[in-house]
């Protein structure tokens, strides 16, 4: 197999924690990770959305996985992070309770994700990921940041 191959056959994911599950996101749709900032409160927002925050001069939604996938609220640690990410060109932040590490999983360990039930929760799962005894949820970031 030739190297040219093998990078087609891999998919390098930036991998985090949200509550006690790991997920992973296309590491090219990574823009930076950042400390958690304050948002500032917006009126109407969806609920899952915990502000706007300022970055660098660049008003960037903040959305909370927490609240968008269903979960229990937890408070923000020293280990929590914001990662800024492309969404059809817009910048978006989602926090994070800890970013793990850049990993590659080859394309077939990656298994599309059953459909359980009529939640919205698999519209934004791309597939479930094996690595090791490891199993990282990859999500689909157009599906999941939906924003107004």
């Amino acid at each position: 197999m030739n190297t040219e191959t093998l990078i087609e056959n891999n998919l390098q994911l930036v991998t985090f924690r949200v509550g006690s599950e790991d997920y992973g996101i296309h590491i090219m749709r990574v823009q930076e990770i950042i400390r958690v900032i304050d948002a500032v409160k917006v009126p109407k927002a969806p609920s899952y959305v915990d502000g706007v925050v300022n970055l660098r001069g660049k008003i960037i939604p903040i959305i909370n996985l927490h609240k968008r996938m269903g979960k229990s609220i937890t408070a923000y640690t020293e280990a929590s992070r914001i990662i800024i990410v492309d969404v059809g060109g817009r910048q978006a932040g989602m926090v994070v309770d800890l970013v793990i590490d850049v990993i590659m999983v080859n394309r077939e360990y990656i298994e599309p994700c059953p459909s359980i039930d009529s939640s919205k929760r698999s519209d934004y799962i791309t597939g479930v990921g094996k690595q090791n005894d490891r199993l990282i949820t990859v999500l689909n970031l157009d599906n999941l940041l939906k924003l107004p």
